[in-house]
């Protein structure tokens, strides 16, 4: 389960970086910034999970990839990885599920979704923090 967020003005700030500093320092930049929010938002998720939490396994299964770059842009993934195969389930908290034709929606419906909503202004401080305190 990932989340795709879109950002305006991304390119332009960049191809202005890279006029400035060139392309490897800007890459370099750029992963490193967003690394710092994504793991941010990681953090954030984990705490916002505690609402459901039993024996921890999903929380404990949050995994945070590293930014690279791809087609031109960099991204970080934010998913679920482990021994205990949480993935496997983590739709049906989400999203809820019908059992004999009745909704069910379980204690962390909907959590993931708010909390990478409320994240949004916390990774946009945190990378922009990070480029500010870098150049």
């Amino acid at each position: 389960m990932m989340s795709n967020v879109k950002f305006e003005g991304v390119q332009e700030t960049i191809q202005a970086l890279e006029k400035k500093y060139g392309e490897k320092k800007t890459k370099t930049l750029t992963k490193k910034a967003i690394n710092v929010g994504a793991e941010k938002v990681e953090k954030q998720l984990q705490t916002d999970m505690t609402v459901f939490k039993d024996k921890g396994y999903t929380i404990a299964e949050v995994v945070r990839k590293n930014a690279t770059y791809r087609d031109y842009k960099a991204e970080a993934e934010i998913g679920w990885n482990g021994p205990h195969q949480r993935y496997r389930i983590i739709h049906l908290n989400e999203w809820g599920y019908t059992r004999k034709g009745k909704q069910i929606r379980p204690r962390g419906f909907g959590v993931i979704t708010k909390s990478l909503k409320n994240s949004e202004l916390l990774y946009f401080d945190a990378v922009g923090e990070e480029v500010k305190k870098s150049l």
